[in-house]
């Protein structure tokens, strides 16, 4: 008899699975069951039959083998549940003259459909599929007579389970351990009084402040030389009643981001990223018929009245609404809201939130919905899970509000959404454009194993939920999901670093470092984590892009608060944000600067700002290298080099009083051979009638 082959892969590549412990269950159904469940057994596997019967009835073409088959009426459905899940399948189907609307599916065990193939009457279908080739292993076989008349047949089925299947749960998917850096410097606490602040820039053409969003809907102006601060802006009034669990809980709504028009200075246009009341029809929304939204994403511009920038906070001329998001659950909102160096506005939108991006899962009280069977990280349809571009300025958008660039990678492939530029994230809350290559560098909040760092290019596909990190995920039915060595044959990008929740819980973005201060640090990411145990434990990272690091802090053994968000100055300096509570409420929150101490290295001391005091003209920041004076007893100092600052260094390193010719330096790094670091705390003394600023060393205390 011929047959016709659908041959997922050479069964000589499967005989690596033969070598794991394993069941087999064969059966041409050689036997009469028409109860429409019985269970086939061999050791510790089972395979369970509902909905159809093994039985004859005397048409000799609806049998591979022998006189039995097992056979589907029409309009229904036959399944068979494998339990463990089959690592390789080998079955022959059929259907009978005149049924045209079968169709046989293999699915894994969170129900998703892995492949499925059409019924033939004139041939039977030899379907071998291996869980290798798929993905995931088989948990069930559904076949569905959607006919009005004739069987829909299976014969000669045989199955292979294994009790190491390929989806196997991996509880320390990274062991290696974060180690340590060697650059050691400090946080100076440059603001306090917020509430829960999340991002930090500057605005086009203010290189004197720093702008700070606060989770409550405040948007802060910062003086970066006295530490002032003002409100800028509050948009308070327009968010949801924060507190996912009642007052005072924890919430990832909000103000979750702003940015500033590349012409701010001419234009007066900024935009915001705001978790608001659901009480509209939205742009997009994946709500099913009848049920509720969370809340919205809502995207606004703001026109601000430019002769009123000093004003606290700033007049309004205008605003309008660009798109709004449908949310289905409180989280994974991302909020990441940037300008590239293109001159788009990119928008970053989490997966719509709850766990594990699939319906079903009960999360806070309620089955998940808004998800789909699939998942939106994959759903190219709606913008949940995906990077958008838009053009702020255009209005070829279905809404008439926004354009779309021309040069978008999926202009032209309906059905995918045109906005998209990437796709395939979880909780993309932060990500930001290195201001010198324009690369940019997007960090995804992992599920329950891995937090990445990805390097977003335009079209690409980051993977989630079919992989978490570079790890395959399993969304584990109604339970929590994980991450597994199982392979994938779709075409996704993996992280350029990540790390498992050993070290954290939930990454957050920061920047490419481009600032002066720090050159050990130049061209390196800068990040962190929330909370390594939940406990406002947060952490600092830096990476090259081949490995993580942490950083190490002269004062303390981690930053001692919930890390909530990252900034950056005109002058690409860094700033840390958090506060000590991890939620949007109280004003605990505090900005702090990452400043670097002193190093003597190499001969040389190099102090990134000394501050120096006058009687008449207050202080002067400089940038000041010194080098030590060969055979020297006490140590003695000539200057070589020095620059001056602008007055956002002032107080960050050491202080020169012109009264008393005393140079201190609170914290200096001593470089020691293999790169060993001791810091100290120093005072120095000018040497008079020199003909070189010299200095002679004058006491020296071990800090650390």
């Amino acid at each position: 008899m011929k047959n016709h082959h659908y041959m997922l892969f050479l069964w000589a590549f499967l005989m690596p699975f033969h070598a794991l412990k394993a069941e087999e269950i064969n059966t041409g159904f050689e036997f009469s069951d028409t109860g429409g469940f019985f269970t086939l057994t061999s050791g510790s596997a089972t395979a369970s039959f509902s909905g159809g019967e093994a039985k004859s009835i005397g048409n000799f073409s609806l049998y591979h083998s022998g006189m039995n088959a097992w056979m589907i009426n029409p309009g229904t459905t036959g399944e068979i549940a494998i339990n463990p899940p089959a690592q390789t399948i080998s079955v022959y189907f059929r259907v009978q003259s005149g049924n045209n609307a079968s169709v046989l599916e293999l699915l894994d065990g969170d129900g998703q459909i892995l492949i499925s193939f059409p019924g033939s009457s004139s041939n039977w279908t030899e379907v071998v599929a291996d869980a290798a080739f798929l993905g995931k292993s088989i948990a069930k076989v559904v076949l569905r007579n959607q006919s009005a008349q004739g069987y829909a047949v299976l014969d000669d089925l045989s199955l292979l389970t294994s009790d190491e299947p390929v989806e196997q749960r991996l509880d320390n998917p990274i062991p290696e351990t974060i180690q340590k850096g060697s650059i050691r410097l400090r946080l100076k606490q440059i603001a306090t009084g917020l509430t829960a602040p999340n991002w930090a820039i500057a605005a086009p053409g203010d290189s004197g402040h720093l702008y700070v969003g606060d989770q409550d809907g405040k948007i802060w102006r910062i003086n970066l030389a006295d530490s002032d601060k003002t409100v800028f802006l509050d948009l308070s009034d327009r968010l949801v009643p924060l507190g996912a669990f009642g007052e005072g809980t924890f919430d990832e709504r909000g103000l979750l981001g702003f940015a500033f028009h590349p012409q701010f200075a001419e234009n007066g246009l900024v935009y915001t990223y705001t978790s608001e009341p659901a009480d509209d029809a939205s742009d997009f929304s994946t709500i099913p018929e009848g049920a509720s939204a969370n809340h919205r994403s809502v995207i606004r511009e703001w026109k601000l009245a430019l002769p009123g920038l000093n004003e606290n906070p700033v007049p309004v001329s205008t605003e309008r609404v660009l798109l709004t998001v449908d949310q289905p659950q409180f989280n994974h909102n991302a909020g990441g809201l940037n300008f590239g160096p293109d001159g788009m506005l990119y928008v970053a939108f989490g997966d719509g939130g709850g766990a594990d991006d699939r319906d079903g899962q009960i999360f806070a009280g309620g089955a998940i919905i808004g998800h789909g069977e699939n998942g939106n990280g994959q759903n190219t349809a709606n913008p949940l899970g995906s990077l958008l571009r838009i053009d702020p300025m255009g209005n070829n958008a279905a809404n008439g509000q926004y354009g779309i660039p021309a040069d978008n990678p999926f202009v032209g492939s309906a059905p995918v959404l045109n906005e998209i530029y990437a796709y395939g994230f979880r909780n993309p809350f932060r990500f930001s454009f290195d201001t010198v290559t324009g690369a940019l560098v997007l960090a995804d909040v992992g599920q329950n194993d891995i937090e990445e760092v990805n390097l977003v290019q335009p079209g690409l596909n980051y993977g989630w939920s079919t992989k978490e990190g570079s790890f395959v995920f399993d969304p584990n039915g109604d339970e929590a999901g994980f991450v597994t060595h199982g392979v994938t044959t779709a075409n996704l990008i993996d992280p350029i670093v990540q790390y498992d929740h050993d070290e954290g819980t939930a990454i957050i973005g920061g920047f490419v470092y481009r600032g002066n201060a720090m050159p050990v640090l130049q061209q390196a990411y800068i990040f962190g984590d929330v909370a390594r145990t939940g406990e406002g434990d947060g952490r600092l990272f830096y990476t090259a892009g081949n490995e993580i690091l942490e950083l190490d802090l002269t004062l303390r053994d981690e930053p001692g608060f919930w890390v909530l968000g990252f900034g950056q100055d005109a002058h690409g300096e860094i700033y840390v944000l958090g506060n000590a509570g991890g939620v949007p409420f109280g004003t605990e929150g505090s900005v702090y600067k990452l400043v670097p101490n002193a190093e003597f290295s190499a001969g040389f001391l190099d102090i990134p700002a000394v501050d120096v005091l006058s009687d008449n003209s207050g202080s002067t920041a400089f940038r000041a290298r010194f080098q030590l004076v060969e055979g020297s007893d006490p140590l003695r100092f000539v200057l070589a080099d020095a620059e001056k600052l602008n007055d956002g260094f002032l107080g960050d390193n050491a202080q020169f009083d012109s009264q008393t010719a005393t140079l201190t330096l609170p914290f200096v790094n001593v470089v020691q051979a293999g790169k060993t670091i001791s810091t100290y705390a120093a005072e120095l003394q000018r040497v008079p009638d020199q003909p070189v600023l010299t200095f002679e060393l004058k006491q020296a205390t071990l800090l650390k």
